[in-house]
């Protein structure tokens, strides 16, 4: 739903309590458009409860409706019963009006918090939008050498990389699956069209409804990846969320974060990029600065380079490993790549 003067009359009533099921559609429709929506709704709903209760209180004591009854139902007591309607009526319009000003102040805050939501949600309703962000958030963090497997409470299950973070709320809300990830995951998400799982990293969100798939979004590397192995994953930048890219089973979708680009390709060898979960070390043309990152996080290591040719850290490296040794790893790039080094406790030197 894209005509927002459509979507405010739909609002009043949900908050009056008399949506019917298209209003239900459109609702759920204009909430799954994006979280801005659903931060106004919520920011509205306050603001209906907080200056509901006060212009109720207000409007009864400036209307004095217990004492005009209490006239109303002395007059009738003496009248006939011409009179008695009349009165009743007049009664009945008078808490019409009382219902009607009270509607009409509502949709009024309704039309200021269109023009500057954020703002009013300060003034009107503090305490209660400080209950609500009230939330339990879980983080599951694994050091480097080390992986850790969790299963949310949706049924979803993740398997978290070494030196990689995953934030989670204790419980997730009845619209949305929300988590934040730092460093590299595999997710086998369970479907719930109602409630779309996204996934914050550092500079983008990934959005899926039900599918498995794997993101790598370390700090110290200038690409966040996304490989998806069953169904379909949206990919859209942090910084500028109107560009999205589908990606489809088979395919990497990638964040150039310092281009500020989106890229997509095939996957010529889609079970590599989840090889890391049986404990292989794959490297596809890897830079060698990106392969020692790589071995450090896997084996807990520091890694030296001491010598005077850095054009060699950028030549690339291909390789499928089987977990072993620092050692043996090392072996392999030392053949491959015709250096040098030694190994000194929890430290590689090369020269």
């Amino acid at each position: 739903m894209s005509d927002k003067e459509e979507i405010w009359p739909v609002i009043v009533r949900y908050l009056d309590g008399i949506v019917d099921d298209s209003d239900s559609k459109k609702l759920e429709e204009w909430l799954a458009e994006n979280s801005e929506n659903r931060r106004v709704l919520h920011s509205v709903s306050q603001i209906w409860k907080a200056s509901e209760e006060r212009l109720q209180n207000a409007l009864i004591e400036e209307l004095n409706l217990e004492e005009d009854w209490e006239r109303i139902s002395d007059h009738i007591s003496q009248s006939d019963v011409k009179e008695k309607n009349a009165r009743v009526l007049k009664f009945k319009r008078l808490r019409k009006r009382q219902q009607f000003f009270s509607n009409l102040m509502k949709v009024a805050a309704l039309v200021l918090v269109a023009v500057a939501s954020g703002y009013l949600t300060l003034q009107y309703a503090p305490g209660q939008q400080q209950k609500v962000h009230q939330s339990v958030f879980n983080e599951i963090q694994t050091s480097a050498a080390e992986r850790a497997r969790v299963e949310l409470g949706d049924g979803s299950r993740v398997t978290l990389n070494a030196a990689s973070k995953l934030i989670m709320p204790e419980t997730f809300s009845q619209s949305s699956r929300e988590v934040e990830l730092h460093g590299q995951a595999f997710f086998d998400i369970e479907s719930d069209k109602n409630r779309p799982f996204r996934i914050q990293t550092r500079s983008g969100l990934i959005e899926v409804v039900g599918t498995s798939f794997d993101v790598r979004s370390y700090s110290d590397e200038d690409v966040i990846e996304v490989v998806v192995r069953e169904g379909t994953v949206e990919v859209s930048q942090e910084s500028d969320p109107s560009q999205k890219l589908i990606v489809n089973e088979g395919y990497k979708g990638s964040i150039l974060v310092a281009e500020n680009k989106l890229n997509l390709v095939w996957t010529e060898d889609l079970d590599s990029y989840f090889a890391w979960m049986d404990g292989r070390l794959v490297f596809k043309k890897d830079p060698l600065h990106k392969v020692f990152r790589h071995i450090e996080r896997i084996y807990d290591i520091e890694i030296i380079y001491t010598g005077s040719d850095e054009t060699l850290l950028e030549k690339e490296f291909s390789a499928d490993l089987k977990t072993r040794s620092v050692k043996e790893v090392m072996d392999v790039i030392k053949m491959a790549m015709d250096i040098e080094f030694e190994v000194d406790e929890d430290r590689v030197i090369i020269y």
